[in-house]
């Protein structure tokens, strides 16, 4: 299964990062400004061909929008865990770490 959540957090981040709106990109698209809305939280599952679209007019590669987006991958989340945890104060990150080690066991 693919989580189209990070897939269209990606998609938001290579937009802000090329200085795009959300109306512009979608203008560029060919889509409504609501749909690439409803991509970016992931509630709106677009094909390859418009994800290819994307990551042309964002300038990202393809692969960026799509690498580690499949549940069963091994690396899945990884990415977004790391740029969560850089938010986050020493303590912080010691707290989440302690509930993920208890949840981890849990899961055994």
């Amino acid at each position: 299964m693919i989580d189209y959540k990070i897939i269209g957090k990606r998609i938001k981040k290579a937009r802000l990062e090329a200085g795009l709106t959300q109306s512009v990109l979608a203008e560029m698209l060919e889509i409504s400004d609501n749909y690439l809305s409803q991509v970016e939280n992931g509630r709106e599952h677009p094909n390859l061909e418009m994800l290819s679209k994307i990551s042309i007019h964002t300038n990202v590669t393809l692969p960026y929008l799509l690498a580690d987006t499949v549940f069963e991958s091994n690396e899945y989340l990884n990415k977004e865990f790391a740029e969560v945890l850089s938010l986050c104060s020493p303590k912080m990150k010691r707290l989440i770490y302690d509930i993920a080690c208890r949840i981890a066991q849990e899961g055994d």
